[in-house]
């Protein structure tokens, strides 16, 4: 087979430079590569260089038969996950997904004060969620889709004075809802950005 670098794909924000949303359960989703999600997604700025990491994980167990031999694989779990990492730390959006939104609470700043935020570290287990990430390479676009999905883990970089303060964070994807994501924890659009061109009359 010809080996065809036009099929490489290698991931970038996108222009406008969204990568990474959250927004509540009834949410309007993107249906292809190229639409924004809807006004009820918070965009979460500036991710880290590893990017949009999506884990796929079965487990299966084997069937055996008479004789030893396997006679069939039977997969028990399936699983798929989402981490990406979240650079702005003091990104409204960023600061919700993390701790919760009823969790962080903000006082505009005055003539006199600050901004000030209070980030309150509970043990409530964070909502579910929908989820989009975002990627291009060139004129080619991804759009990952979670409809229903839910932060299990944040790992937080020190506040130390050779790196900023980051957050990793791990979601956890759940069969969605609506019938014509047909199953999919996470719905992928891809768009080439290569429509066709008609040849003119000789």
């Amino acid at each position: 087979m010809a080996v065809n670098v036009m099929n490489a794909f290698v991931g970038r924000p996108p222009i406008d430079g969204g990568v990474f949303y959250r927004g509540p359960i009834g949410a309007t989703l993107p249906t292809d590569a190229t639409a924004l999600p809807g006004s009820e997604f918070e965009d979460h700025g500036a991710v880290g260089p590893d990017g949009v990491n999506i884990t796929q994980n079965r487990t299966s167990t084997d069937e055996k038969m008479f004789g030893g031999g396997t006679f069939i694989d039977l997969q028990t779990e399936y699983d798929e996950t989402i981490e990406i990492t979240l650079l702005e730390d003091d990104n409204d959006a960023v600061l919700k997904t993390s701790f919760g939104d009823a969790n962080v609470v903000k006082t505009e700043a005055t003539s006199s004060d600050g901004t000030k935020r209070v980030i309150y570290h509970t043990d409530e287990q964070l909502p579910i969620s929908s989820f989009v990430a975002r990627t291009a390479y060139g004129s080619k676009k991804k759009t990952y889709v979670v409809e229903r999905g839910r932060v299990t883990s944040v790992t937080t970089t020190p506040d130390a004075h050779g790196a900023t303060t980051k957050r990793t964070v791990t979601i956890k994807t759940f069969p969605p809802v609506s019938t014509e994501l047909r199953g999919g924890n996470v719905v992928e659009y891809r768009d080439d950005g290569a429509p066709l061109v008609s040849g003119g009359e000789g």
